[in-house]
């Protein structure tokens, strides 16, 4: 058969590129996807609650002592509550100079920042630099349930 032509092929190059790039289109979409999953936040247990989360549950009055502080998770971020006293005292633990969580030192009696030395009264004011701004204040609330965050100022 001299004469005839070739039969087309049964798969032209059009279909496919075009089932490589849906191929590609869907692997892209995956990989956006769980890295979207990845950095989206989840919505923790203190995320509805006014209460103040800490490492294994609500923070309660019995979870600490006289004298005694600890950063725990709010609806407004990360709260250090620290009992002094008949009172209950919140702010917000997030250093005012690059944003590290502070802690309290129940020897100095200060709020201080682990990343750059900076310290803090009890009642979020600066003491020590490089911070120049106070901590937020975050108003309290005891019951038997635990500590809840009335409101924060920040």
């Amino acid at each position: 058969m001299k004469g005839s032509l070739p039969s087309p092929p049964l798969v032209s190059r059009r279909l496919v590129n075009a089932l490589l790039g849906l191929g590609f289109a869907g692997v892209m979409g995956g990989m956006a996807g769980a890295v979207l999953a990845y950095l989206w936040p989840e919505r923790g247990q203190a995320a509805g609650s006014d209460l103040v989360m800490g490492a294994e549950g609500p923070l309660t009055p019995q979870s600490l002592g006289q004298g005694q502080g600890v950063v725990g998770r709010s609806q407004v971020g990360k709260v250090l509550v620290v009992h002094q006293g008949e009172e209950w005292i919140g702010l917000l633990a997030t250093c005012t100079h690059l944003g590290c969580t502070v802690s309290w030192n129940p020897d100095s009696k200060q709020v201080e920042c682990p990343c750059h030395g900076a310290r803090y009264g009890l009642r979020g004011e600066v003491l020590r630099g490089p911070a120049r701004q106070s901590l937020g204040r975050v108003e309290l609330a005891v019951d038997a349930r635990g500590i809840h965050v009335v409101s924060a100022a920040g």
